[in-house]
C-alpha cells in the first residue's frame, strides 16, 4: 500500500489552521479568547502532528497491516508528546485561562487527526482499487 504522504501533510496542516480560525472567530462571541489562543494551539499541535507523522516514514510502501500499527505507533507518540508541548507554551508565555487554550489545542488536535484518518481510508481504497485492477489484468 502506498500513503500519498505530502497530501497527508496538507490535510494536516489545513484541518489545523481551519479549526484555529474558527476557533478565533467564533470563540470570542461566548467570552472566550481568540487570535492568541488559536495561534498558541496550532503551535503546539501542527509540529508535534508533523513529526508523529514524518516518524512513520509515510514515503515507504508497506502492506496494509503494518501501516496500521505504524500509524497507530505515531498517532500514540503525538498523544503523548502534545500535552507536554502544551503545557511548554502555556508556561513559557501564559496567556488567558488555561481552559480556553487546552480546549483550542483539543480541537485542532481532533481535527487534525481526523484529516489524517480520512486520506489515509483515501489512499487505501485508491491502493486496493489500483491492486484488484493490476490482478484483473
Amino acid at each position: 500500500m502506498r500513503i500519498r504522504w505530502i497530501a497527508v501533510m496538507v490535510a494536516m496542516v489545513a484541518g489545523c489552521c481551519a479549526t484555529a480560525v474558527l476557533w478565533a472567530v467564533i470563540a470570542p462571541k461566548f467570552g472566550w479568547d481568540g487570535w492568541p489562543v488559536a495561534g498558541r494551539a496550532i503551535g503546539a499541535v501542527l509540529p508535534i502532528a508533523i513529526l508523529g507523522w514524518l516518524i512513520v516514514a509515510p514515503w515507504k510502501e508497506r502492506p496494509a497491516v503494518d501501516w496500521i500499527t505504524i500509524w497507530l505507533a505515531g498517532t500514540v507518540i503525538r498523544l503523548l508528546l502534545t500535552p507536554l508541548a502544551t503545557l511548554a507554551i502555556y508556561s513559557l508565555a501564559p496567556y488567558g485561562p488555561r481552559e480556553h487554550f487546552v480546549a483550542a489545542v483539543g480541537a485542532c488536535y481532533f481535527v487534525t487527526v481526523l484529516c489524517e484518518v480520512g486520506m489515509i481510508a483515501a489512499s487505501q481504497r485508491r491502493s486496493a482499487g489500483c491492486a484488484a485492477q493490476r490482478s484483473a489484468r
